[in-house]
């Protein structure tokens, strides 16, 4: 049996580091995983503790060596205050749960000779790696809780598949490294183990535990509070009254004083942040950006095609109905404390002024609340579902979820701006769109030249054949056909436009339009004003050692 259970972690764990190693480029300008929000999360540590600098005004030269010199993933974090001085625009208790990483990557670092400076190669993976950990090891706690209430393995390792691979969990572990949600989840199931403790045991020791869990919730994402309401629920399914639980006769108040001291210095962490940042004890550190109540997005939270979190991960829908059925058939308490909790975080988190939570897949900020989730669905299947059930239900709505994983993290539909047509139109597509630009009724075609002649690039021949259009004067716009195909993405492969007499010059770079298969696509390029001119285009490789496949190359310039 042992080794049974064993195969679930060797495969999820598995799927999890193939996909990290096979779709990430984590030494790669555009690919790291302290990147975008993380970037602020995880900007504490080396502040503290290598360069001692509350102004973070190492960022610019880390913004230099280690990401796009464009500054295409530029993240100021630093928001100004009325004194003049600057706040890490985040709450400081994701760095918390990355320091464990952050002290080993210092000494990885260290040994192999890398840069110590907080960014380099080893920092990245241990913050990838980071992920896997806490995920994983959050999940075994989560099943521990099952097994205190009697639920099978085989339902365990169905809601073990249903988390890892039908929800958004499997983006933000493979693909997305730069937000906190992964580790939330972490916590939320270590909380709902220790609540379960506590009720079972009476132990004032798990009373301590949730304590200093919820104050890291708390510092981490302050609407996580929310989670507390959840142990009502758990009082229900025990019936177990609170006032046992806080009897003399079991709760020793002088127990507490190490998890009460505990709980508070965790929840004293942002305050003595702010004050070595900014001489100031308390800041809104966000900005402008706030909640507007009055005008919650909740449809669009949840089942909009733009970012819905019921619509993009469908499980949730039947995780959230099966619970609805189970607890409603156990007591009318039992399914008010199941929803009550979720209503208020889905009204919160909708009234958020980007409901969105920007691109990525899914409702992100709702991945730490889907331990909660997986407790009614897990009692639901427990009583009321066979194993082909779940097989019928987990493993094609699992499938949906890693294609869609997929088309995200590939800008094969756009997280947070997908519409209802784009998403049945791109629907299970792997490849993305070649792109094609589009010229006005009203522009006046002045030139057109193309060539139609197999080339193949590669290590020796960088260039390809030039098309060149006669001279034109007062160009507006020049629109690039051509078909093109390359054996992998290698980033460096551009479309070079230039006018002859050397005044004019640009690239595009067409990074993960490339397929193998040769395929259609065009460009558009502003011209100059006031040129007389012509104008040549060709593709470069970057003398790169990719191969790439020309067919055709057309140039027309219109004004």
């Amino acid at each position: 049996m042992r080794i049974k259970k064993s195969i679930f972690w060797i495969i999820g764990i598995s799927f999890v580091l193939v996909g990290m190693f096979t779709v990430r480029d984590l030494d790669g300008r555009y690919g790291r995983s302290i990147n975008g929000d993380a970037k602020a999360y995880y900007a504490y540590l080396p502040a503290l503790f290598i360069y001692n600098d509350p102004s973070y005004s190492f960022i610019d030269e880390v913004e230099q060596t280690y990401y796009p010199q464009d500054r295409s993933q530029f993240k100021d974090f630093r928001i100004e205050q009325k004194n003049g001085k600057s706040v890490n625009k985040t709450f400081p208790g994701l760095s918390i749960l990355y320091a464990p990483f952050f002290f080993l990557s210092m000494l990885v670092a260290w040994v192999f000779g890398f840069p110590v400076d907080g960014y380099s190669a080893p920092f990245q993976w241990g913050i990838a790696f980071s992920h896997l950990v806490y995920f994983f090891v959050g999940l075994r706690f989560l099943l521990a809780f099952f097994r205190s209430y009697k639920i099978s393995d085989t339902i365990s390792y169905w809601i073990f598949a249903f988390l890892l691979f039908g929800t958004n969990c499997w983006y933000y572990l493979v693909y997305d490294h730069t937000v906190s949600h992964i580790h939330s989840f972490f916590l939320a199931c270590i909380l709902l183990w220790s609540m379960q403790q506590w009720i079972s045991t009476k132990r004032v020791k798990f009373f301590g535990l949730i304590g200093c869990v919820m104050a890291l919730l708390v510092i981490i994402r302050p609407t996580n509070a929310v989670m507390l309401l959840f142990f009502p629920l758990l009082l229900v399914l025990r019936n177990v009254n609170l006032k046992a639980l806080l009897s003399k006769e079991v709760f020793h108040w002088k127990q507490l004083v190490l998890p009460v001291a505990v709980g508070l210095a965790i929840l004293a962490i942002p305050f003595l942040f702010w004050k070595w940042q900014s001489d100031l004890w308390v800041v809104y550190s966000y900005g402008e950006e706030t909640f507007d109540f009055k005008h919650p997005h909740l449809l669009e939270f949840l089942f909009s095609y733009e970012k819905g979190w019921l619509l993009w991960t469908p499980l949730s829908l039947f995780a959230l109905i099966g619970g609805l059925i189970y607890f409603a058939k156990q007591s009318w308490k039992a399914l008010v404390w199941f929803v009550l909790p979720l209503t208020i975080i889905i009204y919160i988190l909708s009234s958020w002024w980007c409901w969105t939570y920007g691109s990525g897949f899914g409702q992100r900020p709702m991945i730490e609340y889907l331990p909660f989730l997986a407790l009614g669905f897990a009692f639901f299947a427990q009583k009321y579902l066979k194993k082909i059930h779940l097989v019928l239900l987990i493993l094609p709505f699992s499938g949906l979820a890693m294609v869609q994983s997929y088309q995200i993290a590939n800008s094969i539909l756009n997280g947070g701006l997908t519409t209802k047509k784009e998403y049945w139109s791109h629907f299970l597509q792997l490849s993305r769109d070649a792109p094609k630009a589009e010229i006005s009724s009203k522009d006046q075609l002045l030139a057109m030249d193309g060539l139609k002649k197999s080339v193949e690039l590669n290590e020796k021949v960088a260039y390809s054949y030039t098309v060149e259009t006669k001279v034109v004067k007062n160009a507006r716009t020049a629109i690039i056909e051509l078909n093109i195909g390359a054996t992998n993405g290698n980033r460096d492969i551009r479309l070079v436009l230039s006018s002859k007499d050397g005044t004019f010059y640009k690239d595009h770079f067409f990074g993960d339009f490339l397929y193998e298969s040769p395929r259609k696509m065009s460009f558009k390029f502003d011209l100059p004003k006031n040129q007389t001119t012509s104008y040549h285009v060709y593709v470069w490789n970057g003398d790169s050692k990719t191969i790439a496949k020309i067919e055709e190359i057309k140039l027309k310039i219109y004004r």
